[in-house]
């Protein structure tokens, strides 16, 4: 089953899997031939691939076990080459990588990384934009108190940026245990701490973020509850204003839908989003007013099981549960954000 699926420049994406297999692939622009496979590896732990994060220009980090994460990069840029490039080491009470960010201050000076661990801490790493020798900063502990999933787990599944500057960076964070909290980079000083739904039986499984929009995408638990939250974030105080929810569900007998994951994205109409829902299905939406969750329609992709999804600054999106699923949009008026290939901004 697939964990997490990332492009790692415009034209290939990376697929991790729970049996510890990174594969890359380059998107094939037919409908008769499927994506064409570049490179597999299988990470040093074995452990599932957990965690993958772009970085710089050929070079992206992945989970690898409990006390580190691997560094990876392409000389030839066809990734025919993949080669390790750093092994960061961690106290292993952090726990494995689930979730990651990075970003370039505008001044070109600095690169900081952030990690998602599972016990509930964010770890914080800085290098040079070359990105050929992160070093530690500092781990932030972000658990809750009292959790709202049952059985008192804390993993960060999701890790993402606000906007930053040439002094600080902001960032949210979303838990099983949860919580949203926004931070502060490089220091790690918490502005924020929110409960997703206070009467949440389960936690977050996947963020995004668009400035300071805010999707949280979990598992819904009976018929009031929902499975995809759209909040703002309010930059003068920090606090996380819920706007809408709604409910992703085909089947309205079953007792709980998860929502596996949840991007921005962009048609031919402007900004939406994309979500992957245990039954299978992929959904597309826009949100209305700066204020509503409209769901534009539905499509079954897969058996019923959740999957990784990301898209590209082209309009190329990647699907991967147990297969591969491409589409592919018409690309909107963006542009890309310190180089990403899937963070955009619009213009």
């Amino acid at each position: 089953m697939a964990q997490e699926l990332s492009w790692i420049d415009l034209n290939y994406f990376a697929v991790g899997r729970w049996d510890g297999s990174l594969s890359i692939f380059q998107f094939t622009q037919s409908q008769q031939q499927g994506p064409l496979i570049t490179e597999a590896v299988n990470t040093p732990s074995a452990e599932g691939v957990q965690m993958i994060t772009w970085l710089s220009k050929g070079i992206f980090a992945t989970s690898n076990d409990e006390q580190s994460v691997i560094t990876w990069f392409t000389q030839s840029g066809d990734w025919s080459d993949l080669t390790k490039l750093q092994t960061l080491s961690f106290d292993p009470s952090l726990g494995v990588a689930n979730s990651g960010t990075s970003y370039t201050t505008p001044d070109n000076t600095a690169l900081y990384f952030i990690i998602g661990h599972a016990n509930g801490f964010i770890s914080i790493w800085k290098d040079a934009p070359t990105c050929t020798n992160l070093q530690f900063l500092v781990s932030v502990d972000l658990r809750a108190a009292n959790p709202v999933n049952p059985w008192g787990i804390h993993n960060i599944r999701g890790v993402s940026t606000i906007f930053w500057d040439n002094t600080y960076g902001y960032i949210v964070t979303g838990s099983e245990d949860g919580n949203l909290c926004v931070v502060r980079i490089p220091d790690g000083q918490i502005l924020s701490t929110t409960v997703y739904n206070p009467q949440a039986q389960r936690g977050i499984n996947s963020i995004a973020t668009l400035g300071q929009n805010l999707l949280v995408a979990n598992c819904a638990v009976g018929q009031t509850d929902k499975n995809l939250w759209y909040y703002w974030i309010d930059s003068s105080d920090w606090s996380i204003t819920l706007r809408d929810a709604r409910m992703l569900q085909v089947d309205p007998s079953l007792p709980q839908v998860f929502n596996f994951d949840i991007i921005w994205g962009y048609y031919s109409e402007g900004l939406c989003w994309f979500s992957t829902t245990e039954e299978g299905v992929l959904w597309m939406g826009t949100i209305q007013n700066n204020q509503t969750l409209d769901v534009i329609g539905n499509q079954t992709v897969t058996a019923k099981l959740g999957a990784a999804l990301a898209m590209c600054l082209s309009g190329d999106l990647a699907l991967a549960a147990y297969d591969l699923y491409e589409f592919n949009t018409t690309p909107g008026n963006i542009k890309s954000v310190n180089g990403h290939p899937e963070r955009f901004e619009i213009v």
